[in-house]
């Protein structure tokens, strides 16, 4: 069986490392992420990356609370949602993270 509270703190842990290259490729410095939109898992992961990333809650869009974990599809799913609701803004920088079951991992910055 899956030890899913592991899979999730090598989840994090690999969020961390890459955040640590991420935020000096594109030139930005963490205080000037506007918004940030993640691929949706749940809540115990949201807040667990936010934290250790040093996010504040109120920087996230999320959509797992009505769609739940929609799987490779969430991320952009939840970024054009996002759009949609005009949480974005034009000129807003934007992080986009893709964090894989603690294997994989995607960051994409974006002035939207």
């Amino acid at each position: 069986s899956t030890d899913a509270v592991s899979v999730m703190n090598h989840g994090v842990e690999l969020g961390r490392r890459t955040w640590a290259e991420f935020i000096p490729e594109v030139g930005w410095e963490d205080s000037q992420v506007d918004r940030v939109v993640c691929h949706q898992v749940g809540s115990a992961h949201q807040s667990a990356i936010l934290k250790t990333l040093g996010i504040p809650l109120d920087k996230d869009f999320t959509t797992y609370e009505f769609l739940g974990n929609m799987g490779t599809v969430s991320l952009p799913l939840t970024a054009a949602l996002a759009d949609e609701r005009d949480v974005l803004s034009a000129g807003d920088r934007v992080a986009m993270l893709g964090i894989g079951s603690g294997l994989n991992c995607l960051m994409l910055g974006v002035e939207w």
